[in-house]
């Protein structure tokens, strides 16, 4: 998975799990569905898979399971086959019915996906029906009413009222998650999704300049991402490390070799985690241009220091002021 499709499946499954009920009754339709249990449910295969979302639930006439998996875009593999798998996979497991749906977030995506998928032959046959959400083609405006707060991230993907702009709906979709009744801490997190997910078909400039000051930065989700990359920069260090090492063959040559694999291998990681969170915010081509001065730079802590700063600037600019100057109090009110 890329740094951006992790991004976004953070964001996605965070919210989805917070808000459960909420989206299980968006997804189902109607109040007539109660929540009994979140489920970490995660496939043994050789690749594990971490389902979007899987609850136990009451309906009115029984107990199942209630699978939803989120797609960005379309799915490589045709969404039919793998639904049939989370299916099968699940039956097995749980022992009881389990409804299966499908939501696409970019307004492009599941245009071909019918919800349907079937066989049969020799006396065989197979089939399965399963749900389909497009968010383009819901009223976004019902939702904003309903002020539901674990539905309002998603509104700017929603279908906006006739004859609005797409830059004022998203102001409107952002007032009415700044006025959500919910507690600071929730309201943040849910601005921070908003914006993640409206990076889908807003220019990434635009979504800073409409939500509060740091809250993207200050998001669980930018944070996992720091984590994350830091962890990977430690992995990559230790395999180069150990390649280098063992290349030396000698004891002390071995020692040292590992040492400066190590360094080269944090820096390699370093310098990609900064080009990702810059990514996040920035245009892609504009960042790329960065890449190879990043690389010229031997020092690891000062790498170490920039990637600090690339989820806080407030524009590339500034973070090329701190490429050039390699100080952060110069930055001034660049930081947020």
């Amino acid at each position: 998975m890329s740094d951006m499709a992790q991004y976004y499946d953070n964001a996605v499954k965070y919210v989805m799990l917070e808000h459960a009920q909420e989206f299980a009754e968006f997804m189902v339709g109607h109040s007539d569905i109660k929540v009994l249990e979140k489920l970490e449910t995660e496939q043994p295969t050789l690749k594990a898979h971490q389902n979007d979302s899987t609850l136990k639930v009451q309906l009115p006439n029984e107990t199942a399971i209630f699978h939803t998996e989120v797609q960005t875009d379309d799915s490589r593999k045709p969404m039919w086959y793998r639904l049939a798998g989370y299916n099968g996979f699940l039956i097995n497991l749980h022992e009881m019915p389990v409804y299966c749906n499908v939501l696409y977030l970019h307004p492009n995506a599941g245009r071909n996906d019918n919800g349907y998928y079937a066989y049969k032959g020799m006396g065989y046959e197979y089939t399965l029906r399963y749900k389909v959400i497009r968010l383009i083609r819901i009223e976004g405006q019902s939702i904003l009413e309903k002020q539901t707060p674990g539905l309002l991230p998603f509104t700017p993907l929603m279908k906006s009222p006739e004859g609005m702009d797409s830059n004022r709906w998203l102001e409107e979709c952002i007032d009415a998650t700044v006025s959500a009744d919910t507690d600071q801490q929730t309201r943040d997190i849910l601005l921070a999704a908003l914006g993640i997910f409206g990076g889908l078909v807003y220019e990434p400039q635009l979504i800073k300049q409409f939500l509060p000051e740091g809250i993207m930065q200050e998001s669980p989700f930018f944070q996992h991402i720091i984590q994350e990359a830091t962890t990977e920069a430690k992995k990559e260090a230790y395999k180069e490390g150990m390649e280098q090492g063992i290349k030396e063959g000698k004891e002390q040559g071995m020692e040292q070799g590992m040492e400066q694999g190590m360094e080269q291998g944090e820096k390699k990681g370093t310098i990609q985690s900064i080009m990702a969170l810059l990514e996040k915010q920035f245009q892609p081509d504009a960042v790329q241009v960065l890449e190879p001065t990043l690389e010229g730079i031997d020092d690891l802590q000062r790498l170490r220091e920039l990637l600090l700063a690339a989820p806080q600037v407030n524009s590339l600019e500034t973070f090329m002021q701190f490429l050039t100057n390699g100080n952060a109090t110069e930055l001034g009110n660049g930081l947020k």
